[in-house]
């Protein structure tokens, strides 16, 4: 149900408080949360000192020590509307012409890791935060902002603690961490299976190859056998709308010290990426069989897979009106109606869906930029971004929902 609070009114206090967002996301860059090592209670103590001077109350988990989970909470009652942003980010690399954790304005953009990936968006959720405490009144629901630890090496100290033992839940959630300049509502992810494989073979010198027993060459078999091989991609329906194909990746080889030395030992590690529609399983399957025939074939090889993860693919449907929400309300801000698509990579969105949750991801920012040196986000960007989803929040949990 729309919500009764003129959307002007939002648009006007928004625009009043941008200096309050610029220097939120600047505070937030400041406090180097570089995964590894995490140190999310840096960024942290920004999210729980902006909920203190706001009387926004919030607890704080953590599985272990510094590694800190904001939750905060506004409103009461259902539906629930979670709001997962992350504090971590990663390493700054090379190629920052000032420094990374030292935020920089210029041109309409702020520079710093993490402007994108995750703490613009966190901002401006802040700033949105801001407006709902001062129109509680207005919320038929409760919204929970979520500041994460861990997101960037898998989220263990971070979703998928507060979700397994934490006692977090919701019914339904938008993550902020999919970017494209709000021009995209991920609905969806890939499935990804990553896959070690171990050959073991018989060391010798160089010069008597005959003497060992390769690991290498048995390794190169097995993956020649697969290098076209693919999952199936469905033939139509929803996934085959809005995923791109499935994808193979080596990631990594290791064999041998030296030249003048047979391997004896040879790891590979696979990365599938797979749709809705498709049985982790089945894939692990087919690999397994086609090691096995390398396998019987190496003489003197042993060969086996050890599957280090196996995330299943989501799609989720529009329950509760979440998708043409976010939608209706973007396009009012922006002129844009946003699409939907399913993503190649993984956000917390995956997590959310499996427990029964469902989340779209949904965010602000220039495609591509994360992770790169230079990382960058537009102020107008991040601003309509703080409107557009103090919008969608009034919206799904305003009176009446």
């Amino acid at each position: 149900m729309p919500s009764a609070t003129p959307p002007d009114a939002v648009h006007a206090f928004v625009a009043s408080h941008r200096d309050d967002l610029v220097r939120y996301l600047c505070d937030l860059i400041r406090a180097r949360t570089v995964n590894p090592p995490g140190e999310e209670h840096r960024a942290a103590a920004v999210l729980t000192d902006f909920c203190d001077a706001r009387g926004i109350p919030y607890e704080t988990f953590e599985k272990e020590p510094g590694r800190t989970n904001v939750v905060a909470r506004l409103g009461a009652g259902r539906p629930r509307l979670l709001v997962p942003c992350h504090f971590d980010v990663v390493p700054a690399g090379d190629g920052w012409a000032t420094d990374p954790f030292e935020p920089v304005e210029r041109d309409g953009r702020i520079y710093g890791r993490g402007a994108k990936d995750n703490k613009g968006p966190l901002a401006g959720m802040m700033l949105a935060a801001e407006y709902l405490k001062a129109h509680e009144a207005d919320l038929g629901g409760e919204v929970i902002l979520a500041g994460c630890a861990d997101e960037e090496a898998g989220s263990a100290l971070g979703m998928i603690y507060l979700l397994d033992e934490c006692g977090l839940e919701a019914d339904l959630a938008v993550v902020p961490d999919a970017g494209y300049e709000m021009r995209r509502i991920d609905v969806g992810e890939k499935g990804a299976l990553f896959v070690k494989v171990r050959a073991e073979g018989r060391q010798a010198h160089g010069s008597v190859p005959e003497q060992g027993a390769s690991a290498l060459w048995p390794m190169v078999d097995f993956l020649q056998r697969i290098r076209d091989w693919r999952p199936p991609m469905p033939e139509a329906g929803p996934a085959a709308d809005l995923f791109t194909p499935p994808t193979l990746n080596v990631g990594s080889i290791h064999a041998g010290t030296v030249p003048n030395m047979v391997p004896g030992r040879c790891e590979a590690q696979v990365d599938l990426r797979y749709l809705p529609g498709t049985d982790g399983a089945d894939l692990q399957a087919h690999l397994r069989a086609e090691l096995g025939d390398v396998a019987r074939a190496a003489d003197g090889v042993t060969m086996d897979l050890e599957v280090l993860a196996d995330q299943p693919p989501t799609l989720v449907p529009d329950e509760g009106g979440l998708v043409e929400a976010v939608e209706r309300h973007t396009e009012a801000v922006t002129g844009i109606r946003p699409e939907c698509f399913g993503q190649a990579g993984a956000t917390v969105a995956k997590f959310l869906i499996l427990r029964g949750i469902p989340a779209v991801g949904f965010s602000c920012g220039p495609e591509g930029v994360e992770h790169m040196a230079e990382e960058w986000i537009g102020t107008d960007d991040l601003a309509r971004f703080a409107e557009v989803m103090t919008r969608v929040v009034l919206d799904l949990a305003g009176p009446g929902a």
